[in-house]
């Protein structure tokens, strides 16, 4: 797993779902505010072609907000960020290019304040340095831009005012998508590192609990077998051979079940404690490495509250659970199958928040469901 960019949609995957609708919406927005600021100035319009050319170019970057934000693409990438600034930015300029000549009013052009709606909505999904600079360099453009736009203007005003006139929407925007996006960062991590102090805390409180517990368990096994033989023995004066037989058998037994136990993965633990019986253990989960434990404690929730939710599923069929991990090297690959016999959309819209978590947490993730057969894909690397 690469390291976690500091962005709403990496650090909390499930808050981000708030932010769903403003990446819907203020996209959407920016492409109407640029389509009625075509049809108001259409008398200002020297090349149709270019002006048509220049709502496609908005729309694609719309398209590519609304698209690449959802939390079945998560997370929202520095690529994604760069191909809608791009294409906000050539339509600024086939806006500009649309009315050379026969533009009147700077303060009408759709370019600059649609590129700072579009910053706007990428707040929670990019890194606030990201997005202030992405804003700065932009604004520079478009600032030449209409630099070399206002001789062909019909005004005596100085070149400057139209160049901030034609910045300050982009701005402003972009300085205030980089404030949220880095002020709600800095909350999480605040929050995350109190969470871990007191988790910590509240471990070495429980550890000696924890100890006398698995002690007394280890007292109950002896006492099932081991201290009814030794109470037998010494109620005759000879050993049999039917003793050292029994003798044999329990020392096995006791061995076999160290040994399993200190085998035992973590993710063998959560399979046996979320229903699976221990006759099918070794059928749900395979990981004769022992790979498991080198996921990471996000990884680690995630998978495990995923095998929750399916097992809780009301069409899940039971004993159809099989989680697989294998790999070569550090890098490894896990699959977990089971077989919910419910609709497509169904699954995928319950499941959906611990897909776009598990999206954000593993490497690579792919989803394939074919009514009944569920088949999630994972890779993570050691750490």
């Amino acid at each position: 797993m690469t390291a976690l960019e500091r962005t709403r949609q990496q650090l909390d995957p499930v808050g981000a779902f708030g932010s769903r609708p403003l990446s819907i919406i203020l996209p959407c927005g920016a492409f109407l505010y640029g389509l009625a600021m075509t049809l108001r100035t259409t008398d200002q319009i020297s090349n149709g072609m270019l002006a048509f050319l220049a709502l496609v170019w908005l729309a694609t970057a719309s398209a590519t907000v609304v698209v690449a934000t959802s939390p079945t693409r998560a997370p929202f990438t520095q690529s994604s960020h760069l191909v809608t600034q791009l294409f906000a930015l050539g339509a600024a300029a086939l806006c500009v290019a649309s009315q050379w000549g026969s533009n009147v009013f700077i303060q009408d052009d759709f370019g600059p304040m649609s590129l700072g709606i579009l910053l706007l909505a990428l707040g929670p999904y990019r890194p606030a340095t990201e997005l202030a600079t992405g804003g700065v360099l932009s604004a520079i453009f478009v600032g030449f831009v209409t630099l070399l736009e206002v001789p062909q203007l019909h005004t005596t005003v100085p070149p400057v005012s139209y160049v901030l006139v034609g910045m300050t929407p982009i701005l402003a925007l972009a300085f205030a998508s980089s404030s949220y996006s880095g002020g709600l960062v800095d909350s999480l991590e605040r929050w995350r590192a109190r969470a871990i102090q007191s988790a910590t805390q509240r471990t070495n409180r429980l550890r000696a609990g924890i100890t006398r517990t698995v002690q007394r368990d280890r007292v109950m096994i002896l006492s099932q077998d081991v201290l009814p033989f030794f109470s037998s023995v010494l109620e005759h004066d000879t050993l049999s051979q039917e003793d050292r037989e029994r003798a044999r058998d329990i020392a096995d037994s006791i061995r076999s079940l160290m040994v399993a136990e200190a085998d035992r993965t973590w993710l063998e633990v959560v399979a046996g404690d979320d229903g699976v019986s221990k006759d099918q253990m070794s059928g749900s989960v395979v990981d004769k490495a022992g790979r498991a434990s080198w996921m990471m404690t996000d990884q680690r929730t995630v998978l495990r509250a995923i095998i929750v939710a399916i097992l809780e599923e009301p069409r899940f069929v039971r004993g159809s659970l099989k989680v697989t991990i294998a790999g070569t090297g550090p890098v490894c690959h896990g699959v977990l199958a089971a077989s919910v016999d419910d609709e497509d959309f169904l699954i995928r819209s319950t499941l959906a928040p611990y897909f776009a978590v598990m999206r954000i947490v593993f490497s690579t993730f792919k989803v394939d469901f074919r009514r009944p057969s569920l088949t999630l894909r994972f890779s993570y690397e050691q750490r």
